[in-house]
């Protein structure tokens, strides 16, 4: 499953090209709101012999994979109240955030409106 901030247009719009191909090929139907049919989809499509369902998948994949953001060192020649600033800043809405909007929501489709769970 994957978090409403992977999903947009261009998620769901890859999604249903590779389910056609992928029950046109394989006779296999997956449901988008099905759980993890994403996941599903991208499965499949490795193992299938065709190229453009493989692109397709591995497309899919980039799409809903989080990628972590990189570590960011701290800046040396800063002055004392600059850096203490910086901290409060990182420290802050990194704890400050779950409370407010709880955990990423999950999003399925359900007749091509967006549920988040």
């Amino acid at each position: 499953m994957f978090t409403e901030a992977q999903f947009n247009r261009s998620t769901l719009e890859c999604m249903t090209v590779l389910r056609r191909r992928l029950k046109q090929d394989l006779g296999v139907t997956i449901r988008l709101s099905e759980e993890g049919a994403a996941e599903q989809m991208i499965r499949l499509s490795a193992t299938s012999t065709e190229n453009d369902i493989r692109e397709l998948g591995q497309r899919l994949s980039d799409m809903i994979t989080v990628t972590p953001e990189p570590d960011q060192q701290a800046a040396f020649g800063q002055g004392a109240i600059a850096s203490r600033q910086r901290r409060m800043q990182e420290i802050t809405p990194r704890e400050t955030a779950p409370a407010l909007t709880g955990a990423p929501s999950a999003v399925r489709i359900y007749r091509g409106q967006v549920v988040r769970q």
